[in-house]
C-alpha cells in the first residue's frame, strides 16, 4: 500500500480547506453553470462528481480542523503500543548510553511508529527500576 506523505497534522489540514475552497469557488460555479445551460447526461455526470468531491472535501476538512488540537500523532507515527515493545529492546536502548533523551532516540529508532510519550514512559520506567545513573 502506497502511503501519502503528509509532513503534518498542519499541512493536511490546511490542504484539505484550500481543497475544499478551490471546488466551490473555483470548479463549483463553472460546473453548475454548464449543467444549466447545456443539461447532458455528460455534464450531469460532471455534476455528480464535482458534489461527491465536495462533500467527501467538506467532510475531511471539518474532520481535520475538529480533530486539530487533539494530541493524536501524525499518519503512520505512533501506532505501536507501549506493550509490545519487548523489555530487552527498552534495556539496550538504555544501555547505549547514560542519558535520557539518547536512549530515547535509540530506542525510538529501534521502533520507528512508537511515539515519542510512550518511549519517554518506557526509559523512565526502566531507569527507576535500574536506579540512577549518575
Amino acid at each position: 500500500m502506497a502511503e501519502w506523505w503528509v509532513p503534518s497534522r498542519r499541512v493536511e489540514r490546511w490542504g484539505q480547506t484550500i481543497g475544499l475552497v478551490l471546488l466551490v469557488v473555483v470548479i463549483g460555479p463553472s460546473t453548475i453553470h454548464t449543467v444549466a445551460t447545456e443539461p447532458t447526461t455528460g455534464n450531469w455526470v460532471r455534476l455528480a462528481i464535482w458534489l461527491f468531491a465536495t462533500v467527501g472535501f467538506a467532510y475531511g476538512t471539518v474532520q481535520a480542523w475538529r480533530t486539530r488540537n487533539n494530541p493524536q500523532p501524525a499518519w503512520g507515527e505512533g501506532t505501536t503500543a507501549p506493550t509490545e515493545i519487548p523489555a530487552d529492546d527498552v534495556h539496550s536502548a538504555l544501555a547505549s548510553t547514560d542519558d535520557r533523551i539518547p536512549a530515547i532516540k535509540a530506542l525510538r529508532e529501534l521502533h520507528p511508529d512508537l511515539g515519542l510519550k510512550d518511549a519517554m514512559d518506557l526509559i523512565d520506567a526502566q531507569r527507576g527500576e535500574q536506579g540512577p545513573h549518575h
